[in-house]
């Protein structure tokens, strides 16, 4: 039982964290700790410097922090976008200037960091202009839009996911580390993509959503929403959350309008920055992009009909497809029958919903395979969804199987996606002597959290032989 699993039983009535064995205790908090530094290890280790993606939304900051410039206060990217600091293609233009064509939400996540990292650079005599100051700050700022809240997700998936009845405190560990080290969120982490942020968020809204109280559909609401800032794509997820809220009976429906006050703020901020920069509400900076990029005829310039031959390449085809580099998600397909038989069945048709609907969204784009990246990028926001439908793993057979999959995914990530950060390079550590060692660390510590969860003796300890979610499932927990 993790400490978020014993809080909630504690809640009901049951065993709580302060009767668990110290022992127990500390060997929970010593997992999640683990989970914790493992990401922000990996993910500041292999940090990639800013290409034309990341450099867009950053310029947004930039040009709205820094002083003295005719673009301070503006999120305008007019003079950075051709510079040595964060140069970019990817822009919009506007009324004569050019801003980023991304959705604002890594740029607006940016702002308070770097107005602090900006003026204590500057009390120090130091020059956060020059390009080699930026790249620094590029990645401190990393550390927060992207690291802090892949940590946030996997956290709250280990301490609130064993409370719907389908996963075990160990199974959730497993489907933690699935997520954080097995999929895209992985490489995409190490840099300002956006796309892990957005998944951190719509990860963060589906345990709101499965936690089915007044105050959690706010969050919900509140977290899709902050995702749809963050990726417009994850707009998807909002709609969608929203008519699940309608649909499930008088009681849940009645939440409907908690979800909708929760979503309102994000979705506001959005609607008043396209505004400002765009001169309607309803116009998207991707609308606006680089006509490099434009499809005329296409909606938004972007999007045509549906191809299921191409669904079938995203989901299969060597090197790219999201099953090639993440075999172990096909098991999602057998988790579907455990929420169907839970309490939580609706659950399962909207994940599925999700993953259908983005598959063929991202099948109409003509650069749906994610440009010259590794992976097909674009379905980043999609895997919560698979990995919240992964069975309880623990309980999975042929564990030697599983393994074998983890690892496949693991090692076909970090060889083909990650990158060593030249930061690390810049003070000597470099090349294959240093890169490998922390590479074995890094699998050591993974390997270990992964025996964790396989094990037979719960990671708290064996306090107790049987407990009760909130729901009124019996588990076994040691």
């Amino acid at each position: 039982m993790t400490l978020g699993a014993a809080a909630a039983a504690s809640s009901d009535g049951k065993l709580g964290v302060a009767d668990l064995p110290r022992r127990g205790r500390l060997r929970a908090r010593g997992v999640e700790a683990a989970v914790a530094l493992l990401i922000v290890g990996i993910q500041g280790t292999f940090f990639h410097p800013p290409q034309w993606n990341q450099s867009a939304r950053l310029a947004a900051t930039v040009a709205f922090v820094e002083p003295n410039t005719p673009y301070t206060r503006s999120f305008r990217i007019d003079g950075l976008k051709d510079g040595d600091r964060l140069p970019t293609e990817d822009w919009a233009a506007s009324r004569g200037v050019f801003y980023s064509n991304k959705a604002p939400g890594v740029s607006l996540l940016g702002i308070v960091p770097y107005y602090a990292l900006y003026y204590l650079e500057r009390a120090a005599k130091l020059r956060p202009r020059t390009p080699q100051n930026t790249l620094i700050n590029v990645y401190v700022l990393n550390l927060w839009i992207s690291v802090f809240w892949n940590v946030v997700a996997a956290l709250m998936v280990i301490r609130r996911l064993p409370r719907f009845g389908v996963h075990s405190d160990q199974g959730a560990l497993l489907v933690a580390l699935v997520y954080s080290f097995a999929t895209l969120v992985l490489p995409f982490g190490c840099s300002e993509w956006g796309h892990s942020t957005a998944a951190a968020f719509i990860t963060l809204g589906i345990l709101s959503l499965l936690e089915a109280t007044p105050a959690s559909a706010v969050l919900a609401g509140m977290w899709f929403g902050a995702a749809t800032l963050t990726e417009y794509l994850a707009g998807i997820s909002l709609v969608l959350a929203g008519v699940f809220f309608v649909l499930q009976g008088t009681e849940r429906s009645k939440q409907s309008w908690r979800f909708a006050l929760g979503a309102a703020p994000p979705i506001v901020i959005l609607l008043i920055y396209q505004k400002v920069c765009f001169g309607s509400y309803f116009t998207t900076a991707a609308s606006l992009s680089n006509p490099v990029f434009m499809q005329p005829g296409k909606v938004a310039g972007l999007f045509g009909a549906p191809n299921v031959a191409i669904v079938y390449r995203m989901l299969f085809e060597n090197e790219r497809g999201v099953f090639y580099q993440t075999p172990i998600l096909l098991l999602s397909a057998v988790g579907v029958l455990s929420w169907y038989r839970s309490s939580r069945r609706g659950f399962a048709a909207l994940a599925i919903a999700n993953i259908v609907v983005y598959l063929l969204a991202i099948s109409a784009m003509d650069g749906w395979y994610g440009g010259a990246t590794t992976s097909i990028r674009y379905s980043i926001i999609a895997l919560p969804f698979f990995c919240a439908l992964l069975p309880d793993l623990r309980a999975f057979r042929y564990r030697k199987t599983f393994l074998l999959l983890f690892d496949f995914a693991y090692s076909t990530l970090r060889n083909g996606a990650l990158a060593f950060n030249p930061l690390l390079a810049s003070i000597g550590v470099r090349g294959l002597g240093p890169g490998g060692a922390i590479a074995v660390t890094y699998a050591a510590a993974l390997g270990y959290l992964v025996r964790v969860a396989l094990s037979d003796r719960s990671e708290v300890g064996a306090a107790v032989s049987r407990s009760v979610d909130p729901g009124g499932h019996a588990r076994i927990v040691s």
